[in-house]
C-alpha cells in the first residue's frame, strides 16, 4: 500500500479507476449484475421500470454498473421475465430504440442535473445465455429440451431422494447437446447483442461465463463432454468465450469495455478445477481484448454461494469429504475421476484472512484468495482488471480487498446490498463518517425465514428465496419508496405486483401474481416432499 499509505479507507474506495481504453470510472465500487424479472412475461425490451430502476442506481454514486440478465436468445431464458434481444429483424427497430433509453438512464445522462456528467457511472450490459439452466418453458415449447454444450440434465433438487429427479424433470426439462453450427450461430448472437449495446450508448458488456450458465457450461468438464473443436481440453473448452471476444473487440471502438465473468470454482463434483479457471484467466490476459474479469463461483446445482454464512472453506470440505466417500465406493478408477472434482476448489474461494474485522464478525470477499491468484500471474502491462464479488460488506472489507499495491482485486463488486440500498456508494465512500465506524459500511439487515429454509436439503429453495426477497426490494426502488430492509413480506409482495412495465406503462397486476406463482411453485413442492419423503431418502 505504498503509494496510499495515509489514504483512508473511503479515500481509497473512492479513488477513480482507469481503464487501458480510456473510459474511467469514478470509484471503485461496481453494482453487480441482479436479476430485475421486471420486463413482461416472456421477455421483452427494457421498459419504464427499468429506466426507474437504473436512474436511482446512476444516482447512487456507484464507479460501474452491470445491468441484469440481457438474454441474447428469446428460447432460453433464464426468468420468463427478462431483457430479451429479439430474433425477428421487424422487433429489432423497437428494441433498439429502448435500449438507448436503457442506456441513458444507466449512466445519468437522462438526469444531468442529478447525476454530474464529469462522474457519472460506466455503464456494461451483462450478455447472458441461460442454456441448460433455462427452466422448461422460459421461452419455447414445454416440451422443447435446452440446448447445451452436452446432452447433462440439470440436479438442483439433491436430497430429497427418488424424488429429486422426478422434479428436477419437471422444472428444467431436457437437455440436447448442440450441433457446431448451433455453436457458432450461438458465438454470433452474442457479437449481435454486443454490437447492439455498443449502437445503444453503453460504455461495454460482460460476457456472462458463470454461475452454470451456457459459456460455464462450455467451460466446465462436467457439462462440457464434446470431441469436437469446442470440448475435451480445456482450451477447447475456451474456445467459444475466446471467439466471441475477438468477433467483438474487432466491430468495437478500442475505448469499449469488454469483461467476462467466471467462476473460482463450481463447487460441484468433476466441476470446473481451478487450474481451469486460472488458464482462463491466463488466456483472457493474453487475448488483450479483455477489460475485466469478474471473479465469482458456484451454480444452481450448488447455490450456496447465495445463501446466508456462505463459506467456500466448508464447500471445499463437502467436496473432498464426497470425493474420499466416492472413492471409496467405486474403487480406484472413480477415485481418480472424482479427484478431479475434489480438485476443484482447492485453494479457492475465501482467503483465511478475509474475516477482516471484530466489528462485522462476517466473513468478507469469498472469493478474494482466487482473484489474489489471478491478479499476481497477470503481466504488469496487461489490460485485464480484476473485479471482486461476493459477500463484500464493510468499508474495511472493501478496502483492504482493492488496495493498489496489496489487493486482491482493482474493484469491489456488491449485489444484494445495492439491490436495498441504491446509493450504497455515498455512504462507503463519505469522509465525514469516520472508518471503523458502523455507519461506515452496509447497514445491517437479515432475509426472513432464510434460516428456516436454509434446513430444507434443496439449496435451491433457500437461494431462490433470498434472491426473490431480494427482487422485491428492487421494485421498491421502482416505486421510489424509501429503502426499508424491515418491511414486511406481504408489504414487499403487494407493492412488487404493481411494478413490472410494458413499453408505455405499470403492467397489469395479474401478470405479476402469475409471476410469483410460477417462481414459488417449485419450492413450495419441493418444501412439501421434504415433509413427505425426507425421512424415506
Amino acid at each position: 500500500m505504498s503509494t496510499d499509505t495515509k489514504a483512508t479507507e473511503a479515500e481509497i474506495i473512492a479513488r477513480p479507476l482507469h481503464f487501458k481504453g480510456g473510459k474511467i470510472a469514478p470509484n471503485c465500487l461496481a453494482k453487480a449484475p441482479l436479476e430485475e424479472t421486471l420486463a413482461r412475461t416472456g421477455g421483452g425490451p427494457p421498459n419504464f421500470a427499468h429506466y426507474e430502476l437504473y436512474r436511482a442506481w446512476a444516482r447512487g454514486g456507484w464507479g460501474l454498473i452491470i445491468t441484469g440478465n440481457v438474454a441474447i436468445d428469446p428460447r432460453h431464458l433464464g426468468t420468463p421475465w427478462d431483457v430479451v434481444v429479439p430474433a425477428e429483424e421487424r422487433n429489432l427497430v423497437h428494441f433498439k430504440a429502448a435500449m438507448k433509453r436503457y442506456a441513458d438512464a444507466c449512466t445519468g445522462r437522462d438526469q444531468p442535473d442529478a447525476v454530474d456528467p464529469a462522474k457519472r457511472p460506466l455503464a456494461v450490459v451483462q450478455l447472458v445465455h441461460a442454456g441448460r439452466q433455462s427452466m422448461r418453458g422460459s421461452g419455447r415449447g414445454i416440451t422443447e429440451p435446452a440446448l447445451a454444450p452436452s446432452a447433462v440434465p440439470m440436479s438442483t433438487m439433491g436430497g430429497l431422494g427418488f424424488i429429486s429427479r422426478f422434479l428436477d424433470h419437471m422444472l428444467w426439462g431436457p437437455v440436447q447437446a448442440m450441433t457446431t453450427e448451433q455453436v457458432q450461430q450461438l458465438r454470433d448472437r452474442f457479437v449481435q447483442a454486443a454490437l447492439i449495446c455498443a449502437e445503444a450508448g453503453f460504455d461495454g458488456v460482460e460476457i456472462h461465463g458463470s454461475h452454470g450458465y451456457q459459456i460455464a457450461a462450455f467451460l466446465s468438464p462436467r457439462t462440457n463432454t464434446r470431441s469436437d473443436q469446442y470440448g475435451g481440453s480445456a482450451e477447447n473448452r475456451a474456445r467459444l468465450l475466446l471467439e466471441i471476444v475477438d468477433s467483438v473487440r474487432k466491430q468495437v471502438s478500442d475505448d469499449f469495455i469488454i469483461g467476462v465473468k467466471l467462476n473460482s470454482s463450481d463447487y460441484v463434483q468433476g466441476g470446473l478445477t481451478e487450474d481451469d479457471a486460472l488458464l482462463n484467466v491466463k488466456w483472457l490476459a493474453e487475448n488483450g481484448g479483455v477489460d475485466f474479469v469478474e471473479i465469482s463461483g458456484g451454480n444452481y446445482e450448488n447455490p450456496s454461494f447465495v445463501m446466508e454464512g456462505f463459506d467456500s472453506e466448508a464447500e471445499k470440505a463437502k467436496l473432498d469429504k464426497l470425493s474420499k466417500k466416492r472413492g471409496s465406493a467405486n474403487g480406484a478408477t472413480d477415485a481418480k475421476a472424482t479427484g478431479t472434482g475434489a480438485a476443484t476448489v482447492q485453494g479457492s474461494g475465501a482467503d483465511p484472512t478475509s474475516k477482516t474485522t471484530a466489528r462485522t464478525g462476517k466473513r468478507e470477499a469469498f472469493f478474494q484468495n482466487f482473484a489474489r491468484q489471478c491478479r499476481s500471474t497477470l503481466p504488469a502491462d496487461t489490460r485485464l482488471k480484476i473485479i471482486l464479488t461476493g459477500g463484500l460488506r464493510s468499508r474495511h472489507g472493501i478496502a483492504q480487498a482493492i488496495l493498489p499495491d496489496d489487493g486482491a482485486a482493482d474493484m469491489a463488486c456488491l449485489g444484494r446490498p445495492a439491490a436495498v440500498f441504491p446509493d450504497l456508494p455515498k455512504r462507503l465512500t463519505d469522509t465525514s463518517i469516520p472508518d471503523g465506524s458502523a455507519e461506515a459500511g452496509t447497514p445491517e439487515y437479515k432475509v426472513p425465514a432464510v434460516s428456516s429454509l436454509a434446513l430444507v436439503p434443496t439449496k435451491i429453495v433457500g437461494a431462490g428465496w433470498g434472491t426473490l426477497w431480494h427482487t422485491f426490494h428492487m421494485a421498491q426502488t421502482v416505486l421510489g419508496n424509501t429503502p426499508d430492509p424491515k418491511k414486511s413480506t406481504y408489504g414487499l409482495i403487494k407493492a412488487y405486483t404493481g411494478t413490472g412495465a410494458t413499453q408505455t406503462a405499470f403492467k397489469e397486476p395479474n401478470d405479476d401474481w402469475y409471476m410469483l406463482i410460477v417462481m414459488t411453485a417449485i419450492p413450495a413442492v419441493a418444501c412439501i416432499a421434504v415433509l413427505l419423503f425426507g425421512n424415506r431418502s
